[in-house]
C-alpha cells in the first residue's frame, strides 16, 4: 500500500512488506488433503514467516533485524470464511478466529512484537472496486495498480475510500475482529490503520 508507506515515511518510519503468494489459511500441503496451516499450527507458522523474512538476503542487506521491528501486521482477505461451510473456509475461519486474539508475536525470550490484522471482506477488489465478479489474478493485480496510483495522486483518495459511508468499518481493531464474524457485505478495518497512524503525530 503505496500510500500507507509515504505517510509513515513522512514520520520517519520505516515499512517493509512481505508479499505471500497465494493463500496460507487454505493451502493444501502436496498431495495430500491436509491444510498446511491449521488451528494447531497457525502462531507457529506466522512465526517461521517472520524468522524467514529476516533470513532473506535483501532484508540483511538492508540491515533489518528483530530488534528493529516494532509491530507486525498481517493483511488478508476474509473471502466470506465466516459464513461459509465449505471445508478451506471452515480452516481459514478457525486461523483467523485464533489470529485475532494474537495481540503480539513473541520470537524468543523478552521479545514480542506487537501485531494486529488488517482485512478486507470479502476481498481487496470487492472494496476498493465495488466488484463482485470473480477475477483472475492478472484483473487483481491491475485493480490493485490502478488504485495505488490514484492514492497517490489524489489527496485523501485512500482514506476516501476506507472511510466511506457504503464500507462498514469499525471504532478499534477489536471491534472488527468481533465484528467481521457474523457481517455479510462490504467491509475493511483499515481505518484503524489509518487513525493509529495519525495518532503518532500528536
Amino acid at each position: 500500500m503505496p500510500f500507507i508507506t509515504e505517510e509513515l515515511r513522512k514520520q520517519r518510519i520505516r515499512t517493509t512488506v512481505k508479499i505471500v503468494h497465494g493463500d496460507i489459511l487454505t493451502a493444501w500441503i502436496d498431495n495430500t488433503r491436509i491444510f498446511e496451516v491449521t488451528l494447531k499450527n497457525v502462531r507457529g507458522k506466522i512465526q517461521k514467516l517472520i524468522t524467514n523474512f529476516l533470513k532473506q538476503p535483501t532484508t540483511k542487506a538492508d540491515g533489518i533485524k528483530l530488534k528493529d521491528i516494532n509491530k507486525i501486521y498481517y493483511i488478508t482477505d476474509t473471502d466470506n470464511c465466516f459464513l461459509d461451510n465449505k471445508i478451506h473456509s471452515q480452516n481459514k475461519s478457525a486461523c483467523l478466529k485464533k489470529i485475532f486474539n494474537f495481540n503480539e508475536v513473541e520470537m524468543k525470550l523478552n521479545k514480542k512484537i506487537d501485531f494486529d490484522v488488517i482485512f478486507f471482506a470479502k476481498n481487496l477488489e470487492n472494496v476498493t472496486d465495488s466488484n463482485p465478479e470473480v477475477l483472475t489474478d492478472k484483473q487483481k493485480e491491475e485493480i490493485a495498480i490502478k488504485f495505488s496510483e490514484r492514492s497517490l495522486k489524489e489527496n485523501n483518495y485512500f482514506i476516501k475510500t476506507f472511510k466511506d459511508p457504503g464500507l462498514k468499518i469499525w471504532d478499534s481493531y477489536r471491534e472488527s475482529y468481533d465484528g467481521i464474524k457474523s457481517y455479510d457485505g462490504k467491509a475493511c478495518n483499515i481505518n484503524n490503520l489509518i487513525d493509529e497512524i495519525e495518532s503518532w503525530k500528536k
